[in-house]
């Protein structure tokens, strides 16, 4: 009987053990540069999973300030982060959309197929910024950049387009989110040129995270 105990004592930590390791397996190894920025938006709990919101998006060369009270929507969207994003019940073919929202929420960095690396710092709008390089689970490499000061997400170079955000927000339920985006084409992108004029912005009016997807979208 004592024999059997001593056994037993040796197979709890090495089943505990197990048990870890098979809910970390869909996590990206610690990082110590992604562990600050999300921990500046709040933490893991507070990133965005599954949210409903509404925006004013436009094509257009001209900043375009919002006017309250004037400013509508011209869009509804739902998204699956890192899966997919619907505009009413009409699912986006695009994945450049669902990696730039991926990347957006920060998800992209816990991912364990991610590869993040660091990249130079550079400067943004006249902002220092430091920068992660995500690649392996995105057909493309895709850098995001960090206000020095704040830890926050400035800006995310993804194919030929530099997005600027700004305008953080906080949802009641206490997600933390840039509510602009501003996106400047590259004239040269290895060395980080942009065009002085935006090609178009997006503000969110509206943002309502959601513990599950709406019945028609499933």
């Amino acid at each position: 009987m004592p024999k059997k105990l001593i056994n037993l004592s040796l197979l709890v930590p090495f089943l505990f053990t197990c048990i870890l390791s098979a809910d970390d397996d869909s996590r990206a190894p610690t990082n110590p540069v992604v562990d600050t920025v999300i921990k500046a938006i709040g933490g893991e709990d507070n990133l965005l999973d599954i949210f409903r919101f509404s925006e004013r998006v436009l094509i257009t060369a001209t900043e375009t300030p919002l006017m309250e009270g004037k400013t509508k929507a011209n869009r509804s969207s739902v998204v699956k982060v890192g899966t997919a994003w619907w505009v009413g019940t009409t699912k986006r073919s695009k994945d450049k959309v669902r990696v730039l929202c991926w990347a957006w929420s920060l998800r992209i960095l816990l991912d364990k197929n991610s590869k993040i690396e660091t990249i130079p710092d550079v400067q943004i709008n006249n902002k220092p910024v430091f920068g992660l390089r995500v690649t392996e689970s995105i057909t493309e490499p895709i850098d995001l950049f960090f206000d020095k000061e704040t830890k926050r997400l400035t800006a995310i170079d993804y194919t030929d387009t530099r997005h600027v955000f700004s305008d953080w927000k906080k949802s009641a339920e206490g997600h933390h989110y840039p509510a602009h985006v501003a996106g400047f084409r590259f004239t040269d992108k290895a060395s980080g040129t942009t065009q002085e004029s935006q090609w178009y912005q997006t503000d969110i009016l509206e943002l309502t995270p959601l513990t599950e997807l709406p019945s028609e979208l499933k």
